[in-house]
C-alpha cells in the first residue's frame, strides 16, 4: 500500500483524537480548498483508513463505531433501499428479533409503513421500538440490560438472557463489518452477545448490510455468513465477495434503490 503523505497522516491523527471532523474545518486547518480535502478523504476512505460522511469524515477504528447521528446520514439512501427490500420478508402474524443500528431503524420505518397486523417484535433497540410504536397493531418487547447510548440500545448479558426466553421466526440485523473470511463483526462485546443470542434463537436470519460494510473493521465476532439465510445489500458485491457469500450458502438480495 502506498505510503501516506504528511497531510494524510495529520488528517488521520485529527480523526483519531476527535472521532469526527467536517470538510470545511479540515480544509481551513490545512489551507487547502474543500475540493482538495474531499479528494484526500476519498483516497483515505478507499484505502480503509477512515469513513466518509456527508460533510466530513470519522476515524475507522475496530473498537469504536461512528456517532449515531452521523451514521443516520451515511449511505442513507442505500439503507432505505435495503430496508424496503427487507421489509417484504416480514409477514403479518410473524415474530421478529431486531438489533440496534441505523439500517435497522430504516427497516423499522419500512415495516411501520406496511402496518403488518399481529407482528410481535423482540428488540434491544429503543430507537426501533419508538419507530414501531406508531403502529398499535405491532406488539413490542424490549430487553433490559446495560444502556448503550451511542447505539440507542440495551446490551450486555442481561439483555442476552432476556432473548433466551423467546424463539422468533426472523432475526433481522445490521452489522458493524464483514471481513474477507465471512466473519460478522461488531464494535462491542455488549452488542455482540445480544446479537449472538438472537441468531441462536431465530428460525431464519436476515442480514442488512450496505456495500461499505464489506471493508469495515470491527473487533467483536458475532458469527459467520454461513449462519445467515439471506443477505440484503444495496449493490452487487465484487466477484470475490459474491463468491464468498455463495460458498457460505447465503441467499443474496440486491435492493433496487427506486422508492
Amino acid at each position: 500500500m502506498a505510503q501516506l503523505s504528511k497531510r494524510h497522516s495529520e488528517i488521520l491523527d485529527i480523526l483519531s483524537r476527535r472521532g469526527y471532523a467536517a470538510i470545511e474545518e479540515l480544509a481551513a486547518a490545512f489551507n487547502v480548498t474543500p475540493q482538495t480535502l474531499r479528494r484526500d478523504l476519498q483516497d483515505l476512505s478507499d484505502r480503509g483508513y477512515l469513513r466518509r460522511h456527508h460533510g466530513g469524515a470519522s476515524a475507522n477504528l475496530s473498537t469504536v463505531n461512528a456517532d449515531y447521528d452521523f451514521r443516520h446520514v451515511e449511505t442513507a439512501s442505500e439503507k432505505a433501499a435495503i430496508a424496503r427490500a427487507a421489509a417484504t420478508l416480514v409477514t403479518p402474524g410473524s415474530s421478529l428479533f431486531l438489533t440496534p443500528g441505523t439500517t435497522v431503524d430504516a427497516l423499522a420505518k419500512a415495516i411501520a409503513e406496511k402496518r403488518p397486523r399481529g407482528l410481535r417484535v423482540v428488540t434491544n433497540s429503543t430507537a426501533a421500538a419508538s419507530i414501531l410504536d406508531k403502529c398499535p397493531e405491532i406488539s413490542i418487547l424490549i430487553t433490559g440490560g446495560m444502556w448503550l447510548g451511542q447505539n440507542r440500545a440495551m446490551g450486555g448479558m442481561h439483555a442476552a438472557a432476556f432473548i433466551e426466553n423467546y424463539r422468533c421466526d426472523l432475526h433481522m440485523t445490521s452489522i458493524g463489518g464483514i471481513d474477507s473470511e465471512g466473519n460478522l463483526l461488531e464494535y462491542r462485546d455488549d452488542e455482540a452477545v445480544v446479537g449472538r443470542a438472537m441468531l441462536r434463537n431465530a428460525r431464519r436470519a436476515v442480514l442488512l448490510a450496505d456495500h461499505t460494510k464489506f471493508s469495515r473493521a470491527a473487533m467483536s465476532r458475532l458469527g459467520h455468513l454461513s449462519e445467515i439465510n439471506t443477505l440484503v445489500t444495496d449493490r452487487q458485491p465484487p466477484a470475490g465477495t459474491t463468491r464468498m457469500i455463495r460458498e457460505a450458502g447465503c441467499e443474496l438480495i440486491v435492493a433496487n434503490d427506486d422508492p
